[in-house]
């Protein structure tokens, strides 16, 4: 009796929950995936980091702007 009911516990679907034969495979791997998690957010966190404080130091002062562009309108120039 004990078996069959330890076999219906691995088995038996109760959802979307983990089976405790699940939790025990993954217990091991669980501090290295903690570390892997943190080294690509800290990845992800530097590499945004840098494009903003690379976008930050362009100056654009050097580029001409037109006036105008053709068939274009602005409210500014509507009040004058």
């Amino acid at each position: 009796m004990a078996a069959n009911s330890r076999e219906k516990l691995y088995t038996t679907s109760k959802g979307y929950g983990f089976t405790p034969a699940l939790q025990r495979t993954r217990k091991p791997f669980q501090a290295r995936n903690i570390l892997t998690l943190g080294a690509l957010l800290t990845f992800v966190g530097g590499v945004y980091s840098y494009s903003i404080m690379a976008v930050k130091q362009d100056d654009f002062s050097d580029v001409p702007l037109p006036n105008t562009v053709a068939g274009v309108t602005s409210v500014v120039d509507d009040k004058k």
